[in-house]
């Protein structure tokens, strides 16, 4: 039975198949469990991400980012999905592209996953030829990921730079069905457009027209088309818009089409026969078509994935009462998909929003997150100001007019603070956690956070993006200056640790004592010692961690386009090093450095809840910034993504009396005990800071300088190509 290690440069897991069956090189059959497999297929992925250039490497982040979401992170269901990111990187390697061997291993342990596979040798056998049946909404998601591997797809996020009967082809190749043309009814609606009846105009978002809601099913490819014609009167004789957008039930792409040619829009007599995507004479002798694709770009119908974002492209009024039905009542009676496995794909323009994320579930209010969730009323999109059409348009429509459903308009007040909240602020945001940690958050507030142990930074429910730190203690026998955000004079901290949750993988950054009993930095991936070069180290889905190019220390680049930077600092009168964190384009907006929303003067806990304002007495407010909110965002045994020594654990790095109340002598009793700082140094900190000219920099410089009474500390706020600044060494010294 093979044991090997699941790492490229190792020897192959399978050295040859036959019928079916692995062997090794010495000719011994394999058994497949779900353990071999699963070495197999990480040894696979590290062999094919090694022949990726960085372009692709980018192309599978995104593929494998909707590939696993909602697939269970372990289990033979997670193994049958990982054979399409193995499919994936086969196709999109340049070296293994036409290396017939390594397909036939991976359609190999592809066949022998669709039969039920015990989890080791060691556990019990679930008999031969049990066929292995995933839950249907799995099945349907891999139905639809199959389907565009087929057709050479291989779900890979793509804008569209086509037009015409070139966009209706990659339409017809993304497995989206293609919509008749406009005018062509059908009361089934399956050979062509059936009406539905008319959205009451006072639940309209556009108001002023009678807008009637057809539909198209199809039955091959799966799916389902909305058209909207919008009657320029009530007389409903011409029609001034009519978009078109079309839902592949299986691959969750989307296509669309609009009354526009070369970017004017033109209106029609109601009945007219419209093509779609093309001018057909035969169908409309004056030559007018639905333009889709590309050639909406800069168009009079506007950017239409500003306002149609989500869970799906549709924008819905479940209570509304069409004629016959009420609009969420179509599903049942009709089989009208309005949802596809994952948040929905666009073929649009590339700089177009491309709906690749959504809202994190605890920053949803709780009067909306019972319902926005996948596979129900769908999550929203990542706010933020790049959709101003969903933010200015469709969101307050929804609170005002639709929503909740039932009883809409009664939720006003949460909903209106929640858009307010997010949609004027950037979609990707950065962040800082420097020096005695000066935390800057997601939305540019700056506070101190002195609390010991270890700490969610900030984490991403929807991508899986997290870091953590940990906060050492630093003895005085002074009490260092107030924090003007916060007025509290606290004893300090200093970040010495710092780990990720990177796809499947821990990436820990913390110190070590090598044999000459110096303490150095130490990079860990999954608990194995690694070592830190300027050569990326594959994650997986595009991710990756390498030497940072300045400042000696680790960079990590994660699958949703986060970036993590851990600069190491010695502090060479103490004796250790701290280390400064950095996150830019993160959509990441949770954790001590979360977004700070208004009335709040501190983020928010990891369920969503407010800590308040903030409270007069500095006592109440110590309580609540260093125990309550601490607490909320202190990792647990269970949560925390650092590695320990034998023996140690998060409870080892935790002083929940730290820092001790205002007024308090600064001592603690977590190891290693050093003996405290006796003076503060403000002349030398003005004089080590002069060359920082951010103000809210210079003033995080000269704290750090005057509280440690060491002016290396000012190498932090300067630039690393600047004059006085520089790398941090990468190893220790004494």
């Amino acid at each position: 039975m093979w044991t090997g290690s699941a790492q490229a440069g190792t020897e192959e897991p399978i050295a040859y198949i036959g019928h079916g069956a692995f062997f090794e090189t010495s000719g011994r059959q394999i058994t497949p469990t779900q353990q071999f497999v699963a070495q197999a297929q990480a040894w696979y992925r590290a062999d094919l991400s090694r022949r990726l250039g960085e372009d692709k490497a980018f192309d599978f982040a995104a593929f494998e980012r909707d590939l696993f979401d909602g697939v269970p992170p372990q289990g033979q269901a997670h193994l049958v999905f990982e054979q399409r990111a193995l499919e994936w990187l086969y196709a999109n390697s340049a070296r293994q592209k036409d290396d017939d061997r390594t397909l036939g291993k991976l359609r190999a342990l592809d066949f022998a996953l669709t039969f039920e596979m015990r989890e080791g040798l060691d556990t019990k056998d679930v008999g031969q030829g049990v066929p292995f049946v995933l839950p249907p909404p799995l099945a349907k998601k891999l139905a639809g990921v199959r389907a565009l591997q087929a057709q050479g797809g291989a779900g890979v996020k793509t804008a569209t730079l086509n037009s015409g009967i070139a966009y209706t082809n990659e339409c017809i190749a993304a497995g989206v069905p293609i919509p008749p043309s406009i005018g062509v009814m059908d009361p089934a609606g399956l050979a062509g457009w059936k009406s539905q009846g008319f959205i009451p105009q006072a639940l309209q978002f556009i108001v002023g027209t009678p807008a009637e809601l057809r539909t198209y099913r199809s039955t091959s490819p799966l799916g389902m088309c909305y058209a909207l014609p919008r009657y320029s009167n009530n007389a409903m004789t011409t029609v001034a818009l009519d978009g078109v957008i079309c839902l592949s039930e299986v691959t969750s792409k989307v296509c669309i089409w609009d009354n526009q040619m070369s970017g004017t829009t033109f209106s029609f007599a109601a009945g007219a026969t419209i093509p779609i995507g093309a001018p057909n004479l035969g169908v409309d002798p004056l030559g007018r078509y639905q333009a889709g694709g590309n050639e909406l770009l800069g168009g009079q119908g506007g950017i239409c994935t500003d306002c149609h974002a989500g869970e799906n492209p549709f924008i819905t009024h479940p209570k509304a009462n069409l004629g016959a039905y009420l609009w969420e009542n179509l599903w049942q009676v009709q089989s009208l998909p309005t949802f596809a496995p994952n948040r929905y794909d666009p073929l649009v323009p590339a700089s177009w929003p491309q709906n690749q994320f959504s809202q994190t579930f605890a920053s949803v209010p709780g009067v909306c997150s019972g319902c926005h969730v996948k596979y129900s009323a769908g999550r929203f999109p990542h706010l933020s100001n790049q959709l101003p059409g969903y933010c200015g348009t469709i969101l307050p429509g929804g609170y005002n007019t639709t929503m909740p459903p039932g009883v809409p308009g009664t939720q006003v007040p949460a909903a209106s603070a929640f858009r307010n909240a997010y949609c004027y602020a950037p979609p990707n945001n950065t962040t800082a956690d420097a020096g005695d940690p000066h935390i800057t958050t997601t939305n540019g507030i700056s506070y101190d956070f002195q609390a010991a142990g270890e700490f969610v930074v900030l984490t991403n429910d929807d991508t899986g993006f997290e870091v953590q730190s940990r906060q050492s203690p630093v003895q005085t026998t002074f009490i260092p200056p107030p924090n003007p955000y916060t007025g509290l004079q606290s004893c300090v901290a200093l970040n010495t640790a710092v780990a990720a949750r990177v796809n499947t993988h821990r990436v820990t950054y913390q110190p070590t004592r090598n044999t000459a009993g110096k303490e150095e930095m130490q990079l860990r991936i999954d608990g194995r010692v690694t070592a830190l070069t300027a050569t990326p180290i594959s994650l997986g889905g595009g991710a990756y961690v390498a030497l940072a190019a300045a400042g000696g220390g680790m960079h990590v680049v994660f699958s949703d386009g986060s970036d993590l930077v851990a600069t190491p600092r010695f502090w060479t009168s103490q004796g250790y090093w701290y280390i400064d964190i950095d996150i830019t384009n993160t959509p990441a907006r949770e954790g001590i450095a979360g977004h700070v929303l208004a009335g709040d003067w501190l983020p928010r806990a990891p369920d969503g809840s407010s800590f308040g304002p903030m409270p007069g007495p500095l006592a109440t407010r110590h309580v609540v910034l260093n125990q309550t909110f601490a607490d909320a965002w202190r990792v647990t045994s269970s949560t925390s993504l650092f590695d320990y020594a034998t023996g140690t654990s998060t409870a080892t790095f935790t002083d929940r009396n730290w820092p001790t109340p205002p007024g308090q002598a600064c001592r603690t009793q977590l190891p290693p005990v050093r003996p405290p700082l006796t003076t503060m140094q403000p002349q030398l900190a003005l004089q080590a800071c002069r060359a920082v000219e951010d103000d809210t920099k210079h003033a995080h410089c000269v704290f750090d300088v005057t509280v440690t009474g060491d002016a290396e500390f000012a190498r932090g706020y300067l630039p690393v190509d600047g004059g006085t600044g520089g790398p941090a060494q990468p190893v220790g010294k004494d």
